[in-house]
């Protein structure tokens, strides 16, 4: 087995590897994490924002199909971005290109939508996304760190359950890890080269992708200042970020045509989504907080906890080792900055939920540390023998991502005893309604009678049981129409969430009375996260009134 190179970045040996191998190297990790997603998609059931990011973007296409040359008319530009402007476009853009190309496919493996929203082909494009995510991982940590750690960096990326589980899903978080990650490592590449001037506008431009993904890349203004004016002072530093700055801000806005027109207004409007928004509910430690009013800890805990606890030991070997080399080679540092400003930011009163959502983006950086831990441990072994028995170490943190899959969302580490750990705790079990998966709804459709009535709970908007129910096509084609949570107090049959915080008190009283039947359950690790009830009718049911039809198409979170 050949000797890893030496990670001493004082010398060139940090760069042993040339350009084509690294690069082979790290497409081969890209193409590995996405087929690994892809081969998967269909196992999570459908979470709450993925209708509501699919469908904007097959409209976005739709409308593009019907206008034309006029797509970027006063009134299209209006009515395309109306009811979805919460957020900037690209990621939806993205969605529904997958959803679109990727409609006949789905219908060769689940039949047709009868909702007409085919998520599962949109998470073709966030799965992607992690495949390129991982390659970028893995390309620079080879080239600035050596190839262990490059190729320990992707693993590390990948065999963290919960940012392999989001990579399922289609909605946006994992287009901001890509395109955050992206920007912030361009734009330390810019600084570094001899005219940073020059190479922080072509960083500019990456940064206005991250900056039509989602709001938080307006935070890499910044760190990105801080950082240049630490590499090259404050003069240059202050030209080289006018660059970036004009470059990025200006195709953000040519991006975005809904900003073309009452300009302030909607600009205005569009950063007041991060606080003038809904709020949800949380539960922490057994009790149930407003998202503005969880304790300052909640985003250090959940970063705590929901990492395996081997790449938690090696990220902060990383850590320490990359202080250490701060001088020849600073960008650990920019990397665990990163990660500070966000933690910091979410425990002040900035709304925080979903665990690790919100700052998904930072176990990128996180993932490279881990894998500068690895390698500088692993040149530093001195037989082949001990080389091997690292990496199989390593190979281990990825059991978590195959034990508790493709409920990857309700992993938690051994600091609080795996999910059991965390039930006994009072913390949330699952995610959004994703443990409603086909597994549980064929055993509905197998088991009620056609056309029984049947309710979804929690539901969070009108029609989230009606896309539910297109999604899976068992029940369609039974004609079984998932009812919202208000049905759930007279329902024969009710599928629910283990999101307990969301319960209605009428669910909560009808679990009690007995009556009711636990036919179903999905489980990991012992802990209970999805079941199926069954009531019986007090009365002859009826067939519920007309077909299925698509929901709304709006909600902030």
């Amino acid at each position: 087995m050949a000797i890893a190179p030496r990670l001493d970045v004082s010398s060139s040996d940090a760069q042993t590897d040339s350009e084509a191998p690294a690069r082979r190297l790290s497409v081969l990790c890209g193409l590995l994490a996405s087929i690994a997603v892809i081969l998967t998609l269909n196992g999570p059931g459908l979470t709450v924002d993925e209708p509501l990011d699919v469908r904007p973007g097959r409209n976005y296409l739709k409308i593009l199909r019907q206008t034309g040359r006029h797509f970027l008319d006063r009134g299209v530009i209006d009515r395309v971005y109306r009811d979805n402007a919460e957020h900037p476009p690209l990621g939806r853009w993205l969605l529904g290109i997958a959803s679109v190309f990727g409609e006949p496919f789905e219908v060769l493996f689940k039949g047709p939508d009868p909702t007409d929203s085919y998520v599962l082909a949109g998470r073709m494009a966030p799965a992607l996304a992690f495949g390129v995510l991982a390659a970028t991982i893995a390309g620079v940590g080879i080239r600035r760190f050596g190839r262990a750690a490059g190729l320990a960096s992707a693993f590390a990326l990948a065999a963290m359950p919960r940012v392999f589980a989001h990579a399922h899903l289609g909605a946006l978080d994992t287009f901001l890890s890509l395109t955050w990650t992206a920007a912030l490592l361009v734009g330390d590449r810019a600084i570094r080269s001899r005219r940073p001037f020059l190479a922080m506008i072509g960083a500019g431009a990456v940064w206005s992708l991250a900056l039509l993904t989602k709001i938080h890349a307006w935070f890499l203004l910044p760190i990105l200042g801080v950082w240049s004016s630490w590499r090259l002072g404050i003069r240059r530093a202050s030209v080289a970020m006018a660059g970036w700055v004009v470059t990025g801000i200006a195709l953000f806005c040519l991006g975005w045509p809904w900003l073309w027109h009452d300009s302030w207004e909607r600009i205005t409007r569009y950063w007041g989504t991060g606080v003038a928004r809904a709020t949800i509910r949380v539960l922490y430690f057994g009790e149930i907080y407003a998202d503005r009013d969880v304790p300052w800890h909640y985003p250090w805990f959940y970063f705590a906890v929901t990492v395996p606890v081997g790449l938690h030991a090696l990220g902060l070997f990383g850590l320490v080792h990359g202080w250490k080399l701060r001088r020849t080679e600073p960008l650990p540092v920019l990397l665990a900055a990163s990660i500070l400003f966000f933690l910091v930011l979410f425990s002040t009163r900035v709304p925080v939920y979903d665990g690790e959502r919100l700052f998904l983006h930072v176990f990128p950086a996180w993932a490279l540390l881990a894998g500068l831990g690895f390698g500088r441990i692993y040149e530093r072994l001195p037989t082949v023998t001990l080389r091997r028995f690292a990496i199989g170490l390593l190979g281990l943190q990825g059991l978590g991502v195959v034990l508790i899959h493709p409920f990857g969302l309700s992993h938690y580490n051994l600091l609080v005893g795996g999910l059991p750990g965390a039930k006994r705790l009072g913390l949330e079990v699952t995610y959004w309604s994703d443990a409603i998966d086909d597994v549980l709804l064929d055993r509905l459709a197998r088991s009620a009678p056609r056309d029984a009535q049947a309710a979804m709970m929690p539901t969070l908007y009108p029609g989230q049981g009606i896309l539910t129910t297109g999604f899976n096509r068992a029940l369609a084609r039974r004609g079984i129409v998932l009812a919202d949570q208000e049905s759930a107090a007279t329902a024969e049959w009710v599928v629910v969430s283990r999101r307990s915080a969301y319960w209605p008190d009428a669910w909560r009283e009808r679990m009690l009375t007995g009556h009711g039947r636990l036919v179903s359950t999905r489980t990991r690790q012992g802990v209970t996260l999805a079941e199926l009830w069954h009531f019986p009718p007090a009365k002859p049911s009826r067939s519920p009134a007309g077909g299925i039809t698509p929901g709304p198409s709006r909600a902030v979170r």
